[in-house]
This record gives structure tokens, C-alpha cells and sequence, in this order.
């Protein structure tokens, strides 16, 4: 079957022409500023979002102040997946991290299209099956990568989502994505630093030296990638 005109997101892009009509009224439109919550834990997801631009992070909160980053979803993805699984809800918070813009669609319409098509379920399972293979990613950096391996890993996996060097983040934000105290942050930082693979100026992190940061990962990149690759091509 014939595949869809070229999209930004690269779920959407996949569709074929018959899935595309099916899902094609129902997209909207949206932008998606910094902060913006996308899902709330225990609630019913009411809207999926295909990011075409930013990206957004999937967090595990366990109580207030003791938040970690599960997972990050940018144009190659789309959120909403335990609609696609088959139930409502999840207890992770999900909300823009980079701002950026992209496509909604309601969760009702979503069901409705999948019920109509045999071919649509099974494509967005296999991006659940990559965005399984990132999580588990990040939780074996985070048991067995030291502090400046996951900072390279999540710079990394944040410049692919971007079309800029430069990362406005702070570093109070990044302890959280990366469940550390800010002065490990500060410390990892300034290792990458002063190995000239990044430039920190007023909250902005450059991504100096691209492949000396992967190295620098030491095996924490690459994974979640190259199986995202070899799923959608």
C-alpha cells in the first residue's frame, strides 16, 4: 500500500495513505510551549501530541522534589501511548521540555481510526516497542553509566531532537532529568567542558564536538537509536 506524503514527525510520515484519511481531520495544529503538561499521572489522557519540532519528557514523580526522567519523545515519536496499549492512563507526567510545535489529536478519535484500521495499531506498537527500548535504556545508564556518561547520553539525545547546537537548559533542570544533585550537574558539566565537547555561556549548552561526546557516553548512546533505525528506517 502506498505510503503517505512526508511529514516533520516521523510517525506520521510512516502512515500509509488509507491510515493517513483516517487520522488526517482529526490533526490539528498546535503549538507546545515550554512546560506545557501534555498528560497528568492517573488522568485520563485526553489528547495525543506528534511533536514536529522540541521535545517533550516523560517523568516518573514519585513525590514532589523527587523527580527522573523516563523517557524523551521529539519528532520521531508521539506521546499517549498507553492509549495505544489499550488502556487511559499512566502515573508518569509528561509535558514540553524544549518548546516546539506539532499535531494533536484526540484520544477518542485516535481509538476510533485504530478500530477502523488493521494496519494503524500495529505501526504505532512498534514505536512503543522503541520507546520501551529507550526506557530501559535509561535505566541501565542510570545503574551502571557514571554522572558525565548519562550528561552525554541526554545532550546527545536532545541534539537529535533539535535543529540547533545550542541547548537552553539550566542546570537545576537537568539535575531533575537526570534524578542527580545540581552540584553533580555542575561538576559533569564542567568535566564535558573542559574536554572542549561542549561550551556553557548564561544557561546555554553548545554542543561543541559532536563525536567526541559519544565517545565520552561510553556506550550509554546508541542503543535505543540504531533499534529506532532499524524499526522505521
Amino acid at each position: 500500500m502506498p505510503k503517505a506524503p512526508p511529514f516533520v514527525n516521523r510517525i506520521l510520515s510512516a502512515l500509509t495513505e488509507s491510515d493517513l484519511s483516517l487520522l488526517a481531520p482529526h490533526l490539528k495544529p498546535v503549538d507546545l510551549p515550554l512546560r506545557k503538561r501534555l498528560e497528568t499521572p492517573q488522568r485520563s489522557v485526553e489528547h495525543i501530541y506528534f511533536p514536529d519540532s522540541g521535545f517533550v519528557s516523560v517523568v516518573a514523580d514519585d513525590a514532589p522534589d523527587q523527580h527522573v526522567e523516563v523517557g524523551m519523545i521529539g519528532r520521531e515519536g508521539m506521546t499517549g501511548l498507553a492509549v495505544v496499549l489499550g488502556t487511559d492512563r499512566t502515573p508518569n507526567e509528561t509535558y514540553v521540555q524544549n518548546a516546539g510545535a506539532g499535531k494533536r489529536i484526540s484520544a477518542a478519535s485516535l481509538r476510533d481510526a485504530m478500530g477502523k484500521s488493521s494496519t494503524l495499531q500495529p505501526l504505532l506498537l512498534l514505536y512503543a516497542h522503541t520507546f520501551l527500548i529507550q526506557a530501559t535504556q535509561t535505566a541501565k545508564a542510570n545503574a551502571r553509566s557514571s554522572l558525565d556518561e548519562r550528561l552525554a547520553r541526554w545532550l546527545l539525545m536532545a541534539h537529535d531532537r533539535l535543529d540547533t547546537d545550542d541547548l537552553n537548559i539550566t542546570h537545576e533542570f537537568l539535575s531533575v532529568m537526570l534524578g542527580v544533585r545540581r552540584s553533580g550537574v555542575t561538576v559533569a558539566l564542567n568535566l564535558l567542558e573542559n574536554s572542549a565537547l561542549i561550551s556553557i555561556n548564561r544557561g546555554v549548552v553548545t554542543i561543541v564536538d559532536r563525536k567526541g561526546l559519544k565517545a565520552a557516553a561510553n556506550g550509554a548512546y546508541g542503543v535505543s537509536e540504531a533499534e529506532f533505525n532499524r524499526v522505521f528506517g
